[in-house]
């Protein structure tokens, strides 16, 4: 999909601001035969995730992991998670599928998520299948109703053998089938140890290639495809082995094109643009191989002297897997969607036929900044559509979250006597309300007030117009202002009218 160039330029202004998580940031890590019984290794996964070096963190709020060691070790993560109040201690596991081999797990932050459903979209089992289970996770994200992120958790066959590639095949072809099944407007990310050695695997072929149905069509958001195996040209995203050889890209994250096509959850990056050959803090991306900061390809990663997370997390990364062939996390941040906040009603009072009346209608943008950060938070963009007798500029509005509002003004010229009673829309990048409906009310009078039959004149039919108001007890016939119809008011009538228009 196109992005708008002016959505190309948030996203480099926010990815040059913020270094740390100040967005949902969701990450993937294969831990490697974890059982949780390791005290060191679990000291290592804290440090890893947790642990700051130069205003850099991971942090995740959602953390997809694999090679978990059964329902034991997957109930013991939210304790180790949580006993470091550097991640924030409200860790929370999604239920938990104890498949064929090593499993899947999701962990997540109650205060930034909560999980709608876990679904088994493929099942692991002896060859030909897959060897594992490809876990989903259906998540909604704190103070949004409408928005489902699926999160697919993979860990495919390893090796390179035809067997191996048809086994990974199998599962990519039942991904891409589930989530073309998923309701329109779902964003997708496919997380995991992909074990693939190139984008020409027909496993990735399947995840990626256009079809006839593309509901279900995964991209790289970095951009990259090629061979990556033993490449220094991907040496920024290797993310396998730190304990011995930095040297393959297994663990990646996919994304569907909802994520970046401007509205809703968004991808903080631009997915126009191919990860960067030199540097590791990428500022068209927010996608990071964790701990890699390029200098370790062909070696094991670099402790002392690593740019990128320094030499305490480096090393915990390389102790994670406890001395076995080890991956690093991979993460992405998303920004979370605009939330559109205005009146419910704008009331105009009484307005004299063919004279302008114009109101302010507030419109901001409600996102919540304590929770996401202004730099969290999609800018509302929204434009605003009044029937007549109403009118309002034809523009398109920007109001990033934290406070700003825009003030749009509504113009009403009445053409006849009577009251309104209509309906203006707000059209937004809101998901959870897409049209904001504000109620426009006003009582439009005859600029000649004893001309109640409102046809410019004065004449036989505005007395007969007088008493029918006044026999119906409507209060438009009340003349004298006391609030009641008595015989003040025909009087009242009768000194307007003497008056003429």
């Amino acid at each position: 999909m196109t992005r708008p160039g002016l959505m190309h330029a948030i996203v480099i202004v926010l990815l040059a601001a913020v270094p740390a998580a100040a967005q949902l940031r969701v990450a993937t890590w294969n831990l490697t035969n974890f059982s949780g019984t390791d005290a060191d290794r679990n000291e290592a996964l804290l440090t890893s995730l947790f642990a700051e070096f130069d205003g850099r963190v991971l942090r995740p709020d959602v953390l997809v992991v694999q090679e978990v060691n059964g329902t034991a070790a997957a109930n013991r993560l939210p304790g180790i998670l949580n006993s470091d109040p550097r991640g924030g201690q409200d860790w929370a596991l999604a239920p938990f599928v104890d498949g064929p081999t090593t499993d899947s797990a999701l962990l997540y932050r109650t205060s930034r998520a909560s999980v709608r459903d876990v679904v088994v979209a493929s099942t692991g089992g002896t060859s030909p299948r897959p060897p594992r289970n490809t876990m989903r996770y259906d998540l909604a994200i704190a103070g949004y109703d409408t928005p489902v992120l699926s999160l697919y958790s993979t860990h495919m066959k390893a090796g390179t053998s035809g067997s191996d590639r048809d086994r990974r095949e199998a599962e990519a072809q039942a991904i891409r089938a589930d989530a073309e099944d998923l309701p329109e407007g779902t964003y997708i990310m496919l997380l995991g140890d992909f074990n693939m050695r190139s984008s020409s695997e027909d496993a990735y072929v399947d995840l990626t290639e256009n079809r006839a149905d593309n509901n279900g069509r995964l991209f790289d958001p970095v951009n990259s495809p090629g061979s990556w195996n033993n490449s220094s040209f991907f040496r920024f995203l290797h993310s396998q082995d730190p304990v011995s050889q930095m040297d393959d890209r297994f663990d990646l994250i996919l994304v569907n094109d909802d994520l970046f096509d401007g509205d809703g959850i968004e991808y903080l990056g631009d997915v126009t643009i191919p990860f960067s050959r030199t540097r590791f803090d990428d500022p068209n991306h927010s996608y990071r191989t964790w701990g890699n900061d390029g200098s370790s390809f062909d070696d094991p990663l670099t402790t002392s002297g690593n740019d990128m997370v320094g030499p305490v997390i480096a090393q915990a990364l390389r102790d994670a897997p406890g001395g076995t062939l080890g991956h690093l996390p991979v993460f992405l941040d998303l920004l979370v969607p605009a939330k559109v906040g205005t009146l419910a009603s704008l009331s105009f009072g009484e307005v004299v036929v063919g004279e302008e009346g114009v109101l302010n209608l507030p419109v901001g943008n409600l996102g919540s900044v304590p929770l996401w950060s202004v730099d969290g938070i999609q800018p509302l963009r929204f434009s605003v559509v009044a029937p007549p007798p109403f009118d309002t500029p034809l523009d398109l509005y920007i109001v990033p979250a934290g406070g700003a509002t825009e003030f749009i003004p509504v113009t009403l010229v009445a053409t006849t006597a009577g009251d309104i009673d209509t309906e203006l829309r707000v059209v937004s990048n809101d998901p959870d309300r897409p049209e904001a409906i504000v109620r426009l009310l006003a009582t439009a009078i005859a600029s000649c007030r004893a001309d109640l039959d409102g046809d410019g004149s004065l004449s036989i039919f505005d007395f007969l117009e007088f008493q029918n108001l006044f026999s119906s007890g409507d209060l438009t016939a009340d003349f004298d202002g006391d609030g009641e119809l008595t015989l003040f008011d025909f009087l009242a009538f009768q000194n307007e009218f003497d008056m003429g228009c």
